[in-house]
């Protein structure tokens, strides 16, 4: 059997990684499916709770309404009961609307619906009791206690309608948290088998040179680019790991932070901040590919892109960590709005140097950080300033922005960070510089070409 030539033994390596990636896509498309779905059910039950909330507000002032008329028998009460009535038509047709196509939960709806109409029978019954004959015969019929016994009822058939729709928002956010966590999985798996991959595959390319390569010249052309191939599988495999940490890491911290007593809008609130970090996590894949054009010299489009934006969305993306720091983050981009550069790469330096800031804050006070902008010299610069740790540029200065670099001590460092991003901006003929005086804090200066 003829043996495979080393162009094939590398056009195969590359083939199976090419699989492993393709597989590995499906397999987070799907979960991201999934999560989408689990999105729009949280939603959806979010806006039932308050329809309900509405329903049953609405419903005490028809309450109200009718006592305060019985009481009084002044006819601006009857204004708040008929605004009650019509309120609560309008709530009640939303819901329906919102329900219309879960019948598993239409018993639930029809009890709290008859029950309403039975209460409105009733209060329609006293009001036409004071017009027609005497307030006191209609106080009397207050008296009975029917209307109250009508309203907890009333009361007991929302909350307990809200406690299975607070079960399910429970349930949908475990499933949530079981996506993120099997696409963190899926992507580890992925790079520790490109690492199993790369080192076989070179094992097996330089026992092929060998026997296979006689001549220096062309032993050492084949090297090199074995290596510098195997440099960018290994690249790739590192920043698919650094790239992806971040936004998991803070769906992960905000799903944290949902307790079994927390209220409504507390679930509200975060499960709109973990909208926005999801919808920024797909773009981290995108995020990659650029790496990798970066690495092959590929020329990266500029546009005008807005500080401002992309300010926000990074800070929306780093929710997470920005609540587990109590960091407070200001900007500033009065001097310079907008720069040509690209968003991408845009994005990625500010999540990189803001993420930093927090994750090597310094331990007796809290992070505080600013960006901001000036024009220095006809350029715009870009600062991100914090009062962390610091760096000691005497000792590692000419290390900062190397790969695999780290000065401080963090279970989460990785030391591509302050590479990538480097490559980023002198990709696009910019400068990124670093000023620090080594314990109270740390200046990063992003100068973009002219």
């Amino acid at each position: 059997m003829k043996s495979l030539s080393l162009k094939n033994r590398i056009d195969i390596s590359f083939g199976v990684v090419l699989l492993i990636f393709a597989v590995l896509v499906y397999a987070t498309y799907n979960r991201a499916r999934a999560v989408t779905a689990n999105r729009k059910i949280i939603v959806e039950t979010y806006t039932t709770n308050t329809v309900l909330e509405k329903i049953l507000s609405n419903t005490i002032d028809i309450e109200t309404g009718v006592r305060g008329y019985t009481i009084t028998g002044k006819d601006n009460f009857l204004d708040i009961y008929n605004s009650g009535k019509t309120k609560l038509k309008m709530w009640q047709d939303s819901l329906q609307r919102l329900k219309k196509n879960s019948p598993d939960e239409h018993p639930h709806i029809e009890k709290i619906y008859q029950l309403i109409e039975d209460k409105k029978a009733f209060t329609d019954l006293i009001l036409e009791t004071g017009k027609n004959k005497d307030l006191k015969q209609a106080a009397e019929l207050v008296g009975t206690g029917k209307g109250k016994l009508i309203m907890d009822s009333i009361r007991d058939a929302i909350a307990e309608y809200q406690s299975q729709q607070v079960a399910l928002l429970s349930s949908k956010l475990a499933e949530t948290d079981q996506n993120v966590n099997q696409r963190n999985i899926n992507f580890f798996l992925f790079a520790g088998i490109t690492l199993i991959l790369i080192f076989l595959g070179y094992r097996r390319i330089r026992r092929s040179a060998k026997i296979i390569m006689k001549d220096n010249v062309i032993q050492k052309t084949l090297t090199d680019e074995l290596a510098f191939q195997n440099r960018q599988l290994n690249d790739f495999a590192n920043i698919t790991s650094h790239n992806m940490r971040s936004s998991a890491a803070n769906m992960t911290a905000l799903i944290s932070m949902v307790e079994e007593d927390s209220t409504v809008e507390e679930y509200w609130n975060i499960f709109s901040m973990l909208k926005k970090v999801a919808q920024n996590l797909n773009d981290s894949l995108n995020e990659l590919i650029e790496v990798i054009r970066v690495k092959k010299s590929v020329e990266i489009q500029k546009e005008i892109v807005t500080f401002e934006d992309v300010f926000t969305k990074v800070t929306e993306t780093l929710q997470g960590d920005i609540l587990t720091a109590n960091a407070t983050i200001t900007s500033d981009f009065s001097a310079a709005q907008h720069v040509a550069f690209s968003k991408v790469y845009l994005e990625s330096t500010l999540q990189n140097l803001i993420g930093n800031a927090m994750k090597y804050k310094s331990p007796d006070r809290d992070p505080v950080i600013k960006v901001y902008t000036e024009v220095s010299n006809g350029q715009v610069v870009l600062h991100v300033k914090d009062n962390g740790l610091g760096i000691d540029l005497k000792r590692h200065g000419d290390k900062v922005f190397g790969m695999y670099q780290m000065f401080h001590k963090h279970p989460d460092a990785k030391g591509i960070g302050l590479f990538l991003t480097k490559a980023q901006i002198e990709n696009l003929d910019g400068k990124i510089s670093v000023s620090s005086d080594g314990h109270s804090g740390t200046t990063f200066s992003v100068r973009f070409a002219k």
